[in-house]
This record gives C-alpha cells, structure tokens and sequence, in this order.
C-alpha cells in the first residue's frame, strides 16, 4: 500500500523519466552523457533519485548531490554497482513502457528503493559528504532519507578536466528549464536538506527550496573532493565545526 508521499513522490518522478526529448537534446550539449554503443547502459534515462520505505514528513532528510557521473564501461565497477544499476534501468525502463498504473507504480518505486539503499555505501560522495552526518550525527538509516541530484542525468567522462564546468551547465540546465528541486520538497515535506554543492543556495544554482506549502531548514556545503576545502561550509568552517550545529537544528525541527 503507498503512502500520500510516496504517490507524490511517484507523480514527481514520472516527470523526471518521462524528459522531453527537447531537455535530453540540450542535456547533451551542456555536457550530459551520450548513449548508444560504447557508453554505459542507462545513459538515455534520466535518474528522480528515491525516497526511502521508512520516510516521515517533517522527519525525514533529503540528501541532494550535483549529478551523476558515467561510468567507465572499460573498467570494473564492483558487484554491488553493476547490480543495483542493471536494476535502476530495468525498473526505469519498465515503468516507460507500461504506463502508470497503482501495480506499476509499486514495482517502480519498491525496485528503486532497494536498488539506491543497498548502492549508496558503496558511493565515495555518500561516504565521504552525507553519511557522517546522516549516520553519525542523526543516528538515521538509509530507509529514512531521499536522495536526488540537481541534475537528472549524467555527466559525460568524455568531457576529462572540463567535467566540473559541464557539471555545472547541467545542474543550472536542469533547475532553470526542467523541474526545479522545490517541486521534490512539495512532495516530500522534509524536515532538512543537505546538499553537497556549496553554490546550491537560495537564488544561487537553486533559484529556491522552498515550496508554497514548504519550507526545509537547508545546509550546503563544498563537495570537492582533494581540496582544501573539503566539506566546508559556505563560513567555510570545518565538517567537525558545523556538523554538530547542524544535527541539533535539525533534531528541533524533527521533534515539532
């Protein structure tokens, strides 16, 4: 049986898999990854990202990455990745070709619920930006969290040492002429948002992540890995600094 959310969250996923081939078109030429013969599979799909089975409104925290990257079809990934991504494009392409339906919808939403928990410990950006906070500091699990991404593709690795400015074309790409993040925090009424793209603030890459009825407490910090100023925040303050303050804000706002 779904819940009000996870039917919200499933209207706004439908727009996401769904992409007119338009944005797909202009996706590509900001630097979003090609499919066809040599790329990885699934490049053709656009990812909504999941909201887990044990979501609470005004408890749970969405966690917000840039955008995915494409993989390396030439190098081995790991059992888990190539698993769980046989099983994101098996769910995504499925709930295409079907339609919506109440049975469709389930099977789309329990594939990729399971899929994304079981991939994230095996992801550098959950492990390294999200879980020590998530984990650690919230004493959350996977199933309590939704993740999505500003940009619903991938980023190309043709692009080399230009795959941070495309990076950024896509996810100003997406929120400008797609569907903004607001739309995401209207159907799932977090209690927080943590995103690990400094520039993701209010009127910045994000033009607002509030919605009419909505409003999240947000923390973005800088997810560049080797850099100076790893997990930094935008006082560019230490993980260790700003973490704790944020958890307690947070764990205020869960308890309302």
């Amino acid at each position: 049986m779904l819940t009000d959310v996870e039917r919200d969250w499933l209207d706004y996923s439908w727009r996401i898999v769904t992409c007119p081939a338009e944005h797909r078109s202009d996706c590509i030429a900001a630097g979003g990854a090609v499919p066809g013969p040599g790329r990885v599979d699934g490049n053709e799909l656009r990812w909504p990202g999941y909201v887990g089975r044990r979501w609470e409104p005004g408890r749970g925290v969405l966690c917000v990455g840039a955008v995915h990257r494409e993989a390396d079809p030439t190098k081995h990934v790991g059992h888990t990745i190539t698993r769980t991504n046989r099983e994101l494009n098996e769910a995504t392409r499925a709930w295409q070709s079907r339609g919506r339906s109440p049975h469709g919808d389930e099977a789309y939403l329990r594939a990729i619920q399971d899929a994304y928990v079981d991939a994230l410990p095996t992801w550098d950006r959950w492990n390294r930006h999200f879980r020590p906070l998530v984990e650690n500091h919230l004493q959350m699990v996977r199933e309590e969290i939704a993740w999505t991404n500003l940009a619903k593709c991938r980023v190309s690795i043709d692009r080399g040492a230009g795959e941070r400015a495309a990076e950024q074309k896509v996810i100003r790409l997406c929120q400008q002429r797609f569907v903004p993040i607001a739309d995401l925090v209207a159907a799932l009424r977090p209690a927080a948002v943590l995103c690990c793209v400094l520039k993701a603030i209010p009127g910045g890459i994000v033009e607002s992540w509030d919605s009419p009825a909505w409003s999240p407490i947000v923390f973005t910090w800088f997810g560049l890995t080797g850099h100076d100023r790893h997990n930094t925040d935008p006082e560019r303050r230490a993980f260790s600094e700003w973490a704790p303050e944020a958890a307690a804000m947070i764990r205020v706002r869960q308890s309302r």
